[in-house]
């Protein structure tokens, strides 16, 4: 089979949910000599829903060295590195995705939690303020997708109403009503 077709095939077997026999798939494309840019990010994507965390970053990072113009692959490595709670690394992931596409609300979003979860509150609730007018339209559907940064923004939320007694970012109540709201539970 053509390296193409094995990458529709992969593709093809990730949008049924058959996460696993994708990943095989994208592996057999790799070996084929398909784009290596398309195969990584895509494959790192499956790994990602397997929770194969190590394997999803070494994916990106390949994806990242065959094209560092690539906003998509720098997102998806610092959500990778925001899953293994590397969130220092995570937010230079998503600064360099701002870099390449400054107007990538989620990205910025997701550096947001993630300097929340270093406790550099004042840069997050920078970061959150710039994105929270354009996000409540598509919230629902990024949180179903980045189920990540609804758990780790559970744990911000804590912070920023000092339920974990620890400093908060500065939210109004109303800005964290919607972003509760957001996340389901109102």
């Amino acid at each position: 089979m053509e390296p193409q077709e094995l990458l529709k095939t992969a593709q093809l077997l990730f949008v049924e949910g058959k996460d696993r026999e994708s990943i095989e798939a994208y592996t057999k494309a790799l070996e084929s000599g398909a784009d290596p840019y398309i195969a990584h990010l895509s494959r790192g994507v499956a790994c990602v829903k397997t929770k194969e965390i190590d394997m999803a970053l070494d994916d990106f990072t390949k994806a990242v060295n065959a094209n560092n113009q690539s906003f998509r692959a720098y997102f998806f490595l610092g959500m990778a590195n925001m899953m293994k709670g590397e969130f220092e690394k995570a937010v230079g992931d998503f600064t360099v995705a701002l870099n390449i596409k400054p107007d990538y609300f989620m990205a910025k979003f997701s550096r947001a939690v993630s300097l929340a979860r270093l406790g550099r509150f004042e840069e997050a609730s920078k970061d959150m303020r710039v994105v929270l007018p354009y996000m409540e339209q598509s919230f629902q559907s990024v949180t179903d997708t980045y189920g990540i940064i609804r758990t780790e923004m559970w744990k911000v939320i804590a912070q920023m109403t000092e339920e974990s007694g620890q400093p908060t970012l500065g939210l109004s109540e109303t800005e964290i009503e919607t972003l509760k709201k957001w996340l389901g539970q109102e």
